[in-house]
Order: structure tokens, then C-alpha cells, then sequence
């Protein structure tokens, strides 16, 4: 089973709204940094942050969806640190970039490697069309056009001797992602959906043309304003199907790979320019929960400075 480098937030996009600046405390506003990255508050002319996030592979499922938990013999973890930034170019236009570095730490026996290198960097434009309380009837809507550069190391080129150092697909990919949320305060409930798609590439090892199957993710979450204007707790179930790869343009076999996430989360306002926020990921399941998947174990911090 290749390793998996993708975090298992696919809550990668949080929703927009165009409320008046007085409105600070609504959860449809706190609910911007509730996952991380996020999207500008509504007063907000640009924001700047870093994630710092480990996680332990536990085991994984193999092509027949069965969980196969690792031995005392193995173990491996991966630690991303990744700076982001996001800019308002226009009330309904904001567009945002990222930067993740990633630090594989393996152990097979007695033997241990740690690896690091650049992570595959992404960049998004995210374009509203229904703001949170434009029509009271209506949720809001947004999509995002996103974009990856194949920066990151592939499983195949993971580094001797035990194989560690993997850190992104290493695909050129564009996804086009919807969000739309509903609000009753202090409740809010998001729902996100999103499609990946790949560019083909050519493998070093084997002289042969390799293509990831398109990827969809998707994650229904919701939220709470525990302290008004200051705290946020939320949760989100997340799940992702990506499609057989193809090399030399043949389907390969059993490549197929499925996965579902929990994320519980919680937001910390510090000031009003400052947010603080946590993370708590697993994806270890039963079997016949996932495929082709590592099940994993994750904790991810980050800090949150918004201009206005």
C-alpha cells in the first residue's frame, strides 16, 4: 500500500459571507477559522497563518478493504508545518496560497530514517455567489478554483534506506470545490464537496506515463459558538474516493482508494486579530471502512493573524 501524504482534512475551503462588519459575534463569522486555513472574516482585508499538524499511521487497509494494524516492528509519522496566506481582491473574490513542508520519521525494527522536503504547493481563487443571510431562505454558495504544483515527493521516489521522505502526489492537478452553509445562531452547518484532477506524469523508475484518478472529497460539519465572539467548537465527518490510476494508459488493478475522516476542532479568538486553533483527526476505523488508505491518528495547532 503506497503511503499516503494527504491530510485527511479534506475540509480544505470554509465559506465567505457579506454581513456588516458590526455583526463580529455571528457563527456564520467564527465559523471561517474553525478548520484551519478557512477564509476571511468579513471585515478582514487579508489573513496570515501557520499549521504545525502530526500524525501516526496506525495501520491501513489493503486492497480488499481490510485493516491491517502495524506491529511494535514499524512505525511512521508525518509533521507538516504549513504558512498560508489569503487576500481580498474583491467583496466577493478572495484568493489564497500555501506552502507545506513535511517531515516523514520512519522506524522498521531496529533501523530509523527521518526525511523532509517541500510539500506539493497549492494555490485557490474562491468566488462567492450567495452570501450567509442575503436571502433568509437561503444558504449560502461559493466555489473555489484551486490549483497544485507538483512540488512534493512522490511515493516512488521515497528516499533509502526504508523508504521514508514521501511528501505530496507530485502531479500538476486543478479542483473545483463547492461550499455552502446554513446558520441559525449560535448553530452553523456546512457542507463541502470538491473534485481533483491530475495532470499525467512520467515515472523515473519505470520510463512508463503514470495518471492519478480523479479525487473526490467531501465533508459535512457543524458548529457551535460556545463564548460568544470568542470560542467555537466544531466537527466534521469527511470522506474521500479517489479512482483507479492508469500507467501507459491501462487501468491498474485494485488502485482504487477510499477513506473517511472525524475531525473535532476548536477555535479560539484571542483578541481580534488574533485566532488560535486546534485540531483532533482520526481516520482508524473498523474494517471495511477504507481502501488502500493509512488509518491515522493527527493533532494539528495553528495561529491565525487577520488585517483590517
Amino acid at each position: 500500500m503506497r503511503p499516503s501524504t494527504r491530510s485527511t482534512i479534506a475540509v480544505a475551503a470554509c465559506l465567505c459571507s457579506l454581513l456588516p462588519a458590526a455583526a463580529r459575534a455571528a457563527a456564520c463569522c467564527t465559523s471561517a477559522t474553525s478548520f484551519g486555513v478557512g477564509r476571511l472574516l468579513v471585515w478582514e482585508d487579508f489573513a496570515v497563518g501557520v499549521q504545525l499538524g502530526h500524525v501516526r499511521s496506525l495501520g491501513g487497509w489493503d486492497s480488499r478493504g481490510t485493516l491491517r494494524l502495524y506491529g511494535a516492528d514499524f512505525a511512521d509519522g508525518l509533521t507538516r508545518v504549513e504558512p498560508w496566506a489569503i487576500v481580498r481582491l474583491h467583496d466577493r473574490v478572495q484568493v489564497q496560497a500555501r506552502v507545506p513542508v513535511l517531515v516523514n520519521d520512519r522506524e522498521v525494527g531496529p533501523a530509523s530514517q527521518v526525511a523532509a522536503g517541500l510539500g506539493d504547493v497549492g494555490a485557490g481563487v474562491r468566488v462567492e455567489a450567495l452570501s450567509i443571510g442575503q436571502y433568509a431562505e437561503l444558504p449560502s454558495l461559493a466555489f473555489t478554483l484551486g490549483a497544485l504544483a507538483p512540488t512534493g515527493r512522490r511515493p516512488e521516489q521515497a528516499l533509502p534506506p526504508l523508504g521514508a521522505g514521501t511528501t505530496g502526489r507530485g502531479a500538476w492537478g486543478v479542483s473545483l470545490a463547492l461550499e455552502t452553509e446554513w446558520t441559525h445562531l449560535p448553530w452553523y452547518v456546512r457542507l463541502d464537496a470538491g473534485v481533483t484532477a491530475s495532470m499525467p506524469f512520467r515515472r523515473p523508475d519505470t520510463g512508463l506515463e503514470q495518471l492519478y484518478g480523479p479525487l473526490v472529497q467531501a465533508a459535512l460539519s457543524g458548529g457551535r459558538e460556545l463564548v460568544p465572539d470568542r470560542l467555537v467548537g466544531a466537527l466534521a465527518l469527511q470522506a474521500e474516493y479517489e479512482a483507479p490510476l492508469r500507467t501507459a494508459g491501462v487501468l491498474v488493478p485494485d488502485s482504487r482508494a477510499w477513506a473517511v475522516g472525524l475531525t473535532g476542532s476548536l477555535s479560539w479568538r484571542v483578541e481580534p486579530h488574533w485566532t488560535l486553533v486546534t485540531s483532533l483527526t482520526s481516520s482508524v476505523w473498523p474494517t471495511g471502512v477504507g481502501m488502500n488508505r493509512d488509518a491515522r491518528l493527527g493533532l494539528t495547532v495553528g495561529v491565525r493573524y487577520g488585517y483590517f
